[in-house]
C-alpha cells in the first residue's frame, strides 16, 4: 500500500468515524474547558450531528453494538442527577419532576425544598435570587481560632477557575491556613457523566475532613443538561435553571455536612463573550439562590471587584493600588494576579467567621 493510498484509508476511516459517532463528538466537546479546541469541536460536532440525526445515522452505533450482543452502556449513577440511591435529598426533587416542569412552565423557577434544617431560612430568606445571600439561621458559630500553630484546614476546589486560589489564600493569611487544592479542569455540575463532583464531594470530606472549603465551578456548564429520562434542557431555561439549583443543592449539602462545615461559593467572574457572561449570571443567580438554602453555605459575590463598573476588563486595580492583568487571553480564567485579588476576597470572608487575623 502506498503512502497516499494510506492516507486515503485514514482519512475515509475518520470521515465515517465521525458520521456514525457525531454524537459522542458534541459529547466529547461539552465536557471541554472553554477556548479554541472546544469551539472547534463543538463547530463540526453539532451541524454534522444534526444531519446525522435527521438521516438515521446516529443509530447505527446502537445496532451494530447490539448485533454483535452488547448492551449500550448506561449512565453511571450520581446523586447529581437523582439516579443514585442516597438522593434525592429530603424534600428536593429532580428536574424531571413534575412540580418543577408545572413551575417552569408558569415562568418561575421552581422552589426546590432542601432538608428541615434549613426551614427557618427558607422563612426569612428573599425571594428574588438577586438579594444578597447570607449564611442561613442556625450554622454554629465557627468551632476555633486558627493560629499559626492550628492553621485552619481549608479546601479550595472546583474548575479550573480554583486554580492558583489557594496559595494565594496561604500567602495572605499570615500563617492561619493551610490550603489544599483539589482542581479538576473541564468539569461541572451539569455533566455527572464526565466528572461526578457530588461523588468527589464525598471523597474529599471523607478522606480530609476540611473545616472550611471554597467552590469555584461552574465556568464549563453554559451547557445543556441531559436528563436520566434522556430528555434535554436548554441552557438558561426555567428549567435547566430550576435543575442547576437543584445540583448545587446536592452538592453543597454533600460539603457542609449538616452546617457543621463552613462552604464558601464564588460567583464566577465576568466573561468576556457577552452571551456566555449572561449564561455566567444566570449560573451565578442559581447558586445563589442554592446557597441561601444549604446551613453553612455562604455565596461570595467576586464579580464585581472583577470587573469595570459592572463590565469586563482584562486589566484591573488590586489591593495595592496597582493595575494588574487580572484575566487570561481566554476571556474566562484569572491570572496570577486575578487570583490574587480573588484571594483577599475569600480571606476577608473567611476571617469574619474564624477571627483568624486581628
Amino acid at each position: 500500500m502506498s503512502a497516499r493510498q494510506a492516507a486515503r484509508l485514514v482519512v475515509t476511516s475518520l470521515s465515517l468515524l465521525l458520521l456514525l459517532d457525531a454524537a459522542g463528538m458534541v459529547h466529547a466537546g461539552e465536557g471541554m474547558s472553554p477556548g479554541l479546541t472546544r469551539t472547534i469541536v463543538l463547530g463540526v460536532g453539532r451541524p454534522l450531528h444534526r444531519i446525522t440525526n435527521a438521516v438515521g445515522l446516529d443509530a447505527i452505533p446502537g445496532l451494530l453494538t447490539s448485533t454483535f450482543g452488547h448492551d449500550r452502556a448506561s449512565a453511571p449513577s450520581s446523586e447529581l442527577t437523582g439516579t443514585d440511591p442516597r438522593t434525592p435529598p429530603p424534600g428536593l426533587e429532580t428536574g424531571a419532576a413534575s412540580a418543577a416542569r408545572a413551575d417552569a412552565a408558569d415562568g418561575r423557577i421552581p422552589t426546590a425544598q432542601p432538608s428541615a434544617v434549613s426551614a427557618a431560612s427558607r422563612a426569612a430568606a428573599p425571594e428574588t435570587s438577586s438579594a444578597p445571600p447570607s449564611d442561613p439561621a442556625g450554622v454554629a458559630a465557627a468551632p476555633r481560632r486558627p493560629d499559626t500553630a492550628t492553621p485552619l484546614r481549608l479546601l479550595v476546589t472546583g474548575d479550573s477557575l480554583s486554580d492558583s486560589i489557594g496559595p494565594s489564600m496561604v500567602n495572605g493569611s499570615h500563617g492561619t491556613i493551610h490550603a489544599d487544592t483539589d482542581t479538576h479542569a473541564g468539569t461541572g455540575l451539569v455533566r455527572p457523566d464526565f466528572f461526578d463532583w457530588a461523588a468527589q464531594a464525598r471523597a474529599q470530606v471523607t478522606k480530609g475532613d476540611p473545616e472550611a472549603i471554597v467552590v469555584a465551578v461552574g465556568g464549563n456548564d453554559a451547557q445543556g443538561i441531559t436528563l436520566p429520562d434522556g430528555s434535554t434542557l436548554a441552557t438558561g431555561s426555567p428549567q435547566w435553571l430550576a435543575e442547576y439549583r437543584r445540583r448545587a443543592i446536592v452538592v453543597m449539602q454533600i460539603w457542609s455536612s449538616g452546617g457543621s462545615r463552613r462552604v464558601y461559593w464564588m460567583s464566577l467572574p465576568p466573561a468576556r463573550e457577552p452571551r456566555l457572561n449572561n449564561y455566567y449570571h444566570q449560573i451565578s443567580e442559581a447558586a445563589a439562590d442554592a446557597a441561601r438554602r444549604v446551613p453553612g453555605v455562604r455565596f461570595v459575590n467576586v464579580s464585581d471587584r472583577l470587573s469595570n463598573n459592572g463590565s469586563y476588563s482584562s486589566y484591573l486595580t488590586d489591593d495595592r493600588g496597582q493595575t494588574v492583568l487580572a484575566r487570561s487571553t481566554d476571556g474566562v480564567h484569572l491570572t496570577l494576579d486575578g487570583a490574587a485579588i480573588v484571594a483577599d476576597i475569600f480571606v476577608k470572608e473567611i476571617n469574619a467567621d474564624w477571627h483568624m487575623i486581628s
